[in-house]
Order: structure tokens, then sequence, then C-alpha cells
């Protein structure tokens, strides 16, 4: 069985540099020409990409070059969203106990982090207080 490796990105990226990064995915069959779109002036579509090549040090071109060619060549992992549940009626925010290795509610503690998925196997009613957190 042939089974295709998965790599993390090397760079941290924000928001709308993942999308871009996506992107280029679909466009492109070719890291080559995905990477070459970077370095034209002025390119739609990849502004936040390109701002991020131009601010970069030289020592971490080539794990952008590497990320580029991961997410065209379809082997990239993308991070996850995490998320903190907050209930907004009582300003209430789940943490994980670890005294008692449980989540509890809370205003006091740090929320714990999870994905969406983890968090809506946990209790689907957790949806509507679900609120996306930088990891």
């Amino acid at each position: 069985m042939n089974k295709t490796m998965k790599y993390k990105l090397k760079l941290d990226y924000t928001a709308d540099e993942l999308k871009e990064l996506k992107e280029l995915s679909k466009a492109y069959d070719s890291p080559m020409y995905a990477i070459s779109k970077l370095l034209i002036a002025r390119t739609h579509s990849v502004e936040n990409l390109q701002a991020k090549y131009f601010a970069i040090g030289h020592e971490d071109e080539f794990d952008l070059m590497a990320d580029i060619n991961n997410v065209v060549m379809g082997t990239a992992v993308f991070p996850n969203k995490l998320y903190i549940v907050h209930d907004k009626a009582t300003d209430h925010y789940i943490y994980y106990n670890e005294l008692l290795d449980n989540l509890r509610w809370s205003q006091l503690r740090i929320p714990d982090k999870k994905t969406k998925k983890e968090w809506l196997e946990i209790n689907p009613a957790y949806e509507p207080m679900l609120e996306e957190v930088e990891d």
C-alpha cells in the first residue's frame, strides 16, 4: 500500500494567508508556477502571501517554498481552528479541571481549547456557544 506522507505547515499563517494558500492549490498543479506567482508584482488573489514573502528573512524562504509545494501537491496538513465554549448569558467558560479530570464551567479559569468537532462530540448543544480563538 502506497501511503502519501502529510506535512504540517512549517510557518505560521494568518487566516487570510491560509485562504490564499488553499486558492493556490486549486489554481495550480505545479508548485513552481504557484511560487512564481508570488514574485510577480501586484498579483491579485495572493497579496497577503506576497507581503509575507517580502517580509520574511532569507532563512524562512525555504520553509515558505516547502509549504507552497506541499499545499499544491496536496500533502499539506492545515492547522485546525480552535474554539472555546462561552456561555454569554452567565459569562462562564468551560475549562479543564486537572484535579477532577473533567470539564467545568467558570469565569475565573483559562478556557479549554478544542476543535469544533471535538466540542460537538462532547455535546452538540455547545455549537451556539463556540468562539474561535488563536492557537
